[in-house]
């Protein structure tokens, strides 16, 4: 096992750490630097030694970022642009005034532009602007 950090460093990040996912394993990470082996790290925190020996080729490869979740790479392309909502006579300028609620944004959005939206993206957008 690489130890790219200090026990003290790494119970650092540990305490610091937000996300539930990276803590666990940053967890599993200094039960190994404690000397425990992968079957017992794994009923410690009731996980597969499978899961905990991939946690590990990981934080051996690629260190702290080995162990990050990996994020989709592929991003959904907006229908419409956020130009075609913000930009000078265009959807929010159309409706500005006129009093709409999100259902009826969402029914003339479909009818002037032909995109059906859900109602709580029209919401989300929406809610960017004001």
């Amino acid at each position: 096992m690489l130890k790219h950090f200090t026990k003290e460093e790494l119970e650092e990040k540990y305490r610091k750490e937000r996300n539930p996912r990276i803590k666990e394993k940053l967890l599993a990470i200094l039960l190994l630097y404690d000397g425990k082996n992968i079957y017992e790290v794994g009923e410690i925190i009731r996980r597969s030694e499978r899961a905990i020996k991939e946690w590990l080729k990981r934080w051996n490869r690629e260190n702290y970022g080995g162990i990050m979740p990996e994020t989709s790479k592929r991003v959904r392309k907006p229908r419409i642009s956020s130009e075609e909502w913000y930009k000078k006579d265009k959807i929010l300028m159309e409706i500005e005034g006129k009093a709409m609620t999100l259902k009826e944004v969402t029914v003339y959005v479909k009818t002037t532009r032909g995109v059906e939206y859900a109602y709580k993206t029209v919401w989300a957008t929406l809610r960017k602007k004001f």
